[in-house]
């Protein structure tokens, strides 16, 4: 039982208590219920909120392990408040046919602290709808190649020829599921990337982040992508997904408008909270182990107001601190990434301090605006009857000061080093197990269950 907390919803808040039986939410009652619980929470002075989603996450399992795993991904999420992942394709053996799918599934299994979702890798058409039958939760594609070809960006699993990206979306369409897109335009990034920085020496960080400024990297290239895309998938009739929003110049802002509020499209975008909160400053202290700053955060800002976002992230993306070290002299043949599992929530808190977010927010668009899309809700994504018992409470007064020490990820870093917030998670509450308490990771490795998205036999 959780008694004496203000619980949030999408919509407004109350005060309450929510009954938790076999893992379900059994009841919710005004303040004051009195129940012989095995178990009581006393949230006095805390919001109680239906589970927080974490939609973006590279847990790096299988294949490279040593910058991250399922076990040490999944914990740094407990420790962060979520409760539900949604983990990525760049994986090797990467999961595009049924075979590798399944390794991944039973890789996994025993090593999730939270519940979580897979992506299936969109390269094959003709295997997207093993891979939805077999519990993927939607088809990730990346329209893209790193333009030196390094990791994350396996070059096998670039769709760059758009007859096959065509293919892709007819055959994702069928099965109903969400496909999700990192979308760009790689010949013109790397000719432009090549002739103004590379081929001229210039590849130091800080000419890398002049690029991403520029529109070079992750810029332009990424909105004309995703025109063409919004295109085919009209054509196609898929429930296009589009990720990195923020990340892409402010044009993709407008492509997303005109095609949400005067096509009626059937699209969402997840907005990188990194692009609201990542200055320059703090981008230029911790060099490569962020791919991005704040270039345009008003824009993104406004995307949250005007409904062109629909889910906000703290992208997960973890690299070891030697894979990234010669970034500073030459960040163009790196690994490009960023931390955000375990700092993601905190920043939405101190942003909900700030009153740029409501509470209703965060719980709007990581719980369940991500549950409705991806077809998981009400068994999750709020605090209803029924529903599966996740629980993220929150100490709106609660301050932190982010230090790689603290962090749980194996990367032993973090992008936001040093930076400070108000507001902390306090409890993660995964199917009415106590996961975290206080920053103590509780749950065991295996607790976290395998959900399955909505085309699965």
């Amino acid at each position: 039982m959780i008694e004496n907390g203000t619980v949030v919803t999408a919509t407004d808040s109350y005060s309450g208590t929510i009954a938790i039986s076999d893992g379900k939410v059994a009841a919710i009652a005004a303040p004051g219920l009195k129940l012989p619980a095995e178990k009581t929470v006393d949230a006095t002075g805390l919001h109680v909120l239906p589970g927080l989603w974490h939609v973006h996450c590279h847990f790096r399992e299988p294949g490279h392990t040593y910058k991250e795993d399922f076990e040490t991904g999944t914990r740094a999420a407990a420790a962060g408040g979520i409760t539900f992942c949604i983990d990525m394709t760049n994986n090797t053996p990467h999961p595009t046919t049924l075979d590798t799918f399944e390794e991944k599934k039973a890789m996994v299994a025993p090593k999730a602290h939270v519940d979580y979702a897979l992506y299936g890798g969109g390269l094959y058409p003709k295997t997207c709808s093993e891979l939805v039958k077999a519990g993927a939760i939607g088809i990730k594609i990346f329209n893209t190649r790193h333009v030196k070809e390094v990791y994350p960006y396996i070059t096998e699993l670039g769709v760059l020829d758009h007859g096959i990206l065509y293919e892709l979306y007819e055959a994702i369409a069928e099965t109903g599921v969400v496909g999700s897109v990192h979308h760009d335009d790689t010949e013109w990034v790397k000719r432009l990337t090549f002739r103004d920085f590379i081929d001229k020496g210039a590849t130091s960080n800080a000419d890398y982040m002049d690029a991403y400024e520029k529109g070079y990297m992750y810029g332009h290239g990424m909105v004309a992508g995703l025109a063409s895309s919004l295109y085919y998938a009209r054509l196609t009739g898929l429930r296009l997904h589009v990720l990195h929003l923020g990340v892409m110049p402010v044009g993709a802002y407008e492509l997303l408008h005109h095609a949400k509020h005067d096509l009626g499209q059937d699209v969402t975008a997840e907005l990188e909270t990194a692009a609201l909160f990542m200055n320059r400053e703090q981008a230029e202290k911790v060099g490569p182990a962020s791919y991005l700053w704040a270039v345009a955060p008003e824009a993104g800002w406004e995307s949250v107001r005007n409904g062109v976002a629909d889910f906000l992230v703290g992208e997960h993306a973890p690299h070891s601190i030697e894979d990234i070290a010669d970034g500073w002299e030459d960040n163009f043949s790196v690994p490009l990434g960023i931390t955000g599992a375990q700092e993601f929530i905190p920043l939405l808190l101190n942003a909900v301090n700030e009153g740029r977010l409501s509470l209703s927010d965060v719980v709007r668009f990581c719980a369940l605006a991500p549950a409705q899309r991806f077809g998981i809700y009400p068994k999750k994504g709020a605090l209803e009857i029924g529903s599966d018992a996740d629980v993220t409470i929150v100490d709106l007064h609660k301050e932190t000061v982010f230090r790689k020490e603290d962090m749980h990820s194996k990367a032993a870093m973090t992008s936001w080093e040093g930076m400070k917030a108000k507001g902390m998670p306090v409890y993660t509450i995964v199917r009415g197990g106590i996961v975290m308490d206080n920053g103590r990771i509780l749950g065991e490795p295996g607790y976290g269950a395998f959900t399955p998205g909505i085309a699965a036999a």
